[in-house]
């Protein structure tokens, strides 16, 4: 009799509480398969480029393509996510990414693939994503109350990070038997998903009413507040440490598993331990959201990132690799998902969309600052070498963020 009273209390619990949400379940499923989708592609993706060039440093140049719109515009494209109706959006955002995805799968399809339409795809959805993921980020916000962001908030990236683990496998499968176009097929449809999430979600998702003031200003005004507020300002700072020197592996990984561990079949398997630390980190931050401890969350995220990304750059052995790659998943996880928390509680309703745009910018578009240094060296030295200066920065950010530790004293 214990056990399904524990289980009832576990579904019951203050932290579910958004699952019980219609609406947040509609966001939340929509976005999952969105998400398989998305890495059923990448799995291939990286394969692809690097079959059609043999140069690790393509890799980095496509992942660089893809961030360079929101890496100049993206702190403003939340202006788009505060002005205009988010369902209409959402929507026009998912019809671009399958359009992009289903082309490039005819093409591989009857052969006309070129290297030069990947770049030319990943440059359009570089615009799209600066628009669509402060527009669905900001959903949470008006489909779950305030006193559930915190737990809300970690469990919409878990769909992403769930799809992580599932996704790989499938594309895996799919790369093997069918060819990478049946990747790309299987993501263009997957959009379908949350097309009919942002139709079905019955809160209001029209824009927010606003005094008139100049466009400038519209534009400018969640820069000057973030940059203005020294908790967001401190928590900025870190994203685009980690994101410009951690994350710069995630393109590595197609050479990582060709050169240094000389077997490309493992990048599956690479990207599912990653997804399973990721998880392993979501169902933490959802355990303890409501203890006051998020500035120590992401100073110790931080720095558990920069020592495994060293340790992984110096050895081979899988026994070592994968705990680190998990570890990898937890603690970037548990930063960026807590610093999206205190964007979204620090931010105020009118301006969120832009705030938030803040936050994604040092998530996606800080990242091409290091990309090209990083292929450089991944060519003319090793992936390894590459990785192990990643962990290296990263370590000394974190150890700043500790020195400095009081800038973040209120966001808990």
């Amino acid at each position: 009799m214990k056990e399904p009273n524990l289980i009832i209390r576990f579904f019951h619990s203050p932290q579910l509480t958004p699952f019980r949400i219609r609406d947040f379940r509609l966001l939340w499923s929509g976005a999952f398969l969105s998400f398989i989708g998305s890495w059923v592609q990448n799995v291939a993706q990286g394969i692809l480029v690097m079959k059609l060039t043999n140069n690790p440093a393509m890799l980095t140049w496509v992942t660089f393509t893809n961030s360079m719109p929101v890496a100049l515009f993206g702190p403003f494209a939340g202006t788009f996510a505060d002005t205009l109706n988010k369902r209409a959006v959402l929507i026009a955002n998912q019809l671009v990414y399958s359009a992009n995805a289903l082309f490039l799968a005819t093409s591989i399809h009857f052969g006309f693939l070129r290297l030069e339409f990947i770049y030319i795809v990943a440059l359009i959805n570089g615009f799209n994503t600066m628009v669509e993921i402060p527009t669905r980020q900001s959903l949470v916000s008006r489909v779950v109350p305030p006193e559930n962001m915190a737990s809300a908030v970690p469990m919409q990236a878990m769909s992403f990070n769930l799809a992580r683990i599932i996704g790989p496998a499938i594309g895996g499968v799919l790369l093997a038997k069918f060819g990478p176009q049946a990747n790309y097929l299987v993501n263009g449809l997957s959009y379908l998903a949350l097309i009919f999430a942002a139709t079905a979600i019955r809160a209001d998702l029209s824009s927010v009413k606003r005094h008139s003031q100049p466009i400038i200003d519209l534009i400018s005004e969640g820069v000057r507040y973030t940059w203005r507020d020294r908790r967001l300002r401190m928590l900025f700072l870190m994203e685009c440490t980690v994101s410009i020197f951690g994350l710069a592996y995630i393109p590595l990984l197609p050479a990582f598993a060709v050169q240094e561990l000389k077997n490309p079949n493992l990048l599956g398997s690479i990207f599912t331990a990653v997804g399973i630390g990721a998880m392993t980190g979501l169902g933490t931050l959802i355990a303890i959201s409501q203890r006051p401890i998020k500035r120590i969350i992401v100073k110790v995220s931080m720095t558990m990132m920069g020592i495994a990304l060293i340790l992984i750059s110096l050895t081979h052995s899988l026994w070592v690799i994968y705990p680190m790659f998990a570890l990898i998943g937890l603690s970037a996880i548990m930063q960026f998902n807590t610093t999206n928390t205190l964007f979204q509680t620090l931010s105020p309703e009118r301006m969120k969309g832009r705030v938030i745009s803040m936050h994604v910018w040092a998530l996606n578009g800080s990242s091409p600052a290091a990309l090209p240094l990083f292929g450089w060296l991944a060519s003319n030295l090793s992936v390894g070498l590459a990785m192990r200066f990643g962990g290296a920065v990263v370590l000394a950010g974190a150890l700043l963020a500790w020195v400095n530790g009081k800038r973040l004293q209120g966001v808990d």
